[in-house]
């Protein structure tokens, strides 16, 4: 069996609602697809960042995080490249970071909540 983690599902909360017809105080978190991965397409597991570089004890340590990081870079740029993606994982990821409008919708997070019930202070 086979996995695929779908967090899109955030960018609109209120349609995702609506289509699973949750109710008020639902929230859907994340999506995961199960099933058999189809062997003509050669699936990879998409590798994570290591513990290393996202584990800190008592105190932040960003020396700590370089090496592991730029390992990280150089195994996922392989994988971006050959999916035809740009090679950068930072890159991307600042890239999501960068505004409003590059988060699709999740800079909305909060007043979707609100409108599915929570109350948040």
């Amino acid at each position: 069996m086979g996995t695929v983690y779908i967090g899109a599902l955030r960018n609109d909360p209120e349609a995702v609602a609506a289509e699973l017809n949750l109710p008020d105080h639902v929230f859907a978190v994340f999506g995961l697809v199960v099933g058999h991965p189809d062997p003509a397409e050669g699936t990879k597991v998409k590798p994570r960042l290591p513990q290393t570089a996202v584990l800190h004890h008592e105190t932040y340590d960003l020396s700590a995080q370089r090496e592991p990081v730029a390992e990280y870079e150089q195994r996922i740029g392989e994988i971006y490249t050959d999916q035809g993606l740009p090679f950068s994982w930072t890159e991307r990821t600042l890239a999501r970071l960068a505004s409003a409008a590059s988060l699709n919708r999740r800079h909305r997070l909060r007043e979707s909540l609100a409108a599915r019930g929570f109350q948040l202070r």
